[in-house]
């Protein structure tokens, strides 16, 4: 098989992973607490503001997708967004962790919801087309999922730094600056990391250079039955997303560990689920290269069902009995953090056989939209859950408040059977994929045919 991806290319596509995975990951872990602990900001108006800027994803996420794909210059038409989104992303990372403790609590909130929203749309405009940028750069389908399921599993290890920053940045920095510092160390390196691959990527080929209606395009890409499918899947299992902002409640409420602060026990927690979700990350490629993307969805949404479902029952006995359930699960999560980029990526070669078009930015920019619908359940769904479990906000002060048992087991359910029931829910779209063997060999076959006849003016 050719190769059409250097090492340093190769290199590049990783340390924008880390970048991109270390910003996503201060934000979803550790944003919502922000909000709530450190700036005193109410629950009930952070949950508000996690659903405007998701209806508002919904709307530019697309609509960025379109952009890039009407999008020609000499850069390309995806790299010149990740050179203006590098400086961006760097921007709006610090501002969004503005430590303003002792700012009035009106203008705290107008802005957190500025701030975010504006992040947000910076991510936009830099991920679509950093992710878009995969699918151009070979020809080649093989060579696209290693070095989407590399970009996966570098970024995870971006995604898990944050944590090591928290416990290293609190032994030396007062609780309310502490994220501030990280959102400056963060910004530099996704930024870096961005320039990076704006420098040493290439675009490598384009289906169409003609422009297309915009209500085409989308209605193209829905066309995409694959793609439709591994996304349904991503979005049935979002409960998933709940695990990282709820993990610093469970260290702060629910894991008491004598000797030991907040910061350290949310870092043996991560440790533990962390531990089974790098194995998933670095397992799945090999699996569904040899049973395929089906088979293994099917594997890991009944493995993250069923353990993240017992550890639940389990930790109403003993919390540590459940430790190591957690632990199965977070191979579940590992998989699902994998399979839907390859997956899309991959359904593009369906969507070229089947209208003639890629449509790279439209298709990753759905991609990126349920991965904004996923974290927003994570957010929505803790902010609605402290609310629906009588969660005690800390004083103003800052200090924790004691729980009720009640709250306690709540919490838990979130990191547990809640996510569990979200990987069975998945299985239902699972059912419907059927980009796969004999009928996948043939679609492959025949689109070869196609390139061949058109690069040779047939």
């Amino acid at each position: 098989m050719e190769k059409y991806i250097s090492k340093k290319e190769k290199a590049s596509y990783g340390f924008a992973a880390v970048g991109s995975y270390m910003v996503a990951g201060i934000t979803q872990s550790y944003l919502m607490y922000f909000f709530t602990d450190i700036l005193i900001i109410p629950s009930a108006f952070v949950m508000m503001l996690m659903i405007v800027a998701r209806v508002w994803d919904a709307l530019n996420d697309p609509m960025m997708g379109v952009i890039v794909d009407r999008t020609s210059t000499k850069y390309g038409k995806m790299r010149p967004y990740v050179l203006i989104g590098s400086f961006l992303m760097l921007v709006t990372t610090i501002v969004l962790f503005m430590p303003l403790t002792g700012a009035p609590t009106m203008f705290k909130m107008i802005f957190a919801a500025v701030s975010y929203i504006i992040f947000g749309m910076a991510y936009t405009l830099t991920d679509v087309p950093a992710m878009g940028l995969m699918s151009v750069a070979t020809p080649s389908s093989d060579e696209r999922a290693s070095l989407l399921s590399f970009y996966v599993t570098v970024g995870s290890v971006g995604s898990l730094l944050p944590v090591g920053l928290l416990t290293i940045f609190q032994s030396f920095i007062p609780e309310k600056y502490v994220y501030f510092a990280m959102s400056i160390f963060v910004g530099i390196i996704t930024s870096a990391a961005y320039l990076t691959l704006f420098k040493n990527s290439k675009e490598r080929f384009s289906t169409h250079t003609e422009k297309i209606a915009v209500r085409d395009m989308i209605k193209a890409a829905c066309k995409n039955k694959p793609m439709m499918m591994a996304l349904l899947m991503s979005m049935a299992a979002s409960p998933r997303y709940l695990i990282m902002p709820a993990a610093l409640y469970i260290a702060t409420y629910v894991i008491n560990i004598p000797g030991l602060n907040s910061g350290t026990v949310l870092l043996l927690l991560y440790l533990v689920v962390g531990s089974g979700m790098f194995a998933g990350i670095l397992l799945t490629p090999v699996i569904y290269k040899k049973l395929g993307y089906k088979t293994t969805c099917v594997i890991a949404a009944v493995t993250g069902g069923v353990s993240l479902t017992a550890a639940f029952l389990l930790g109403k006995i003993n919390i540590y009995f459940a430790l190591p359930f957690m632990t199965i699960g977070g191979l579940s999560l590992g998989s699902y953090n994998v399979l839907p980029y390859p997956m899309v990526g991959d359904s593009l070669d369906y969507l070229e056989w089947k209208t003639g078009e890629r449509m790279e930015g439209v298709c990753f920019s759905l991609n990126s939209f349920v991965t904004k619908f996923n974290n927003a359940v994570g957010f929505i769904g803790l902010s609605a859950a402290l609310t629906l479990f009588h969660f005690i906000e800390p004083s103003a002060a800052g200090v924790p408040a004691v729980q009720s048992a009640s709250t306690v087991t709540g919490l838990f359910s979130l990191v547990t059977v809640i996510p569990g029931i979200g990987f069975l829910l998945s299985l239902i779209p699972i059912c419907f994929y059927d980009f796969s063997g004999v009928k996948k060999g043939k679609i492959l076959s025949e689109l070869a045919v196609k390139r061949k006849a058109i690069k040779n003016g047939v």
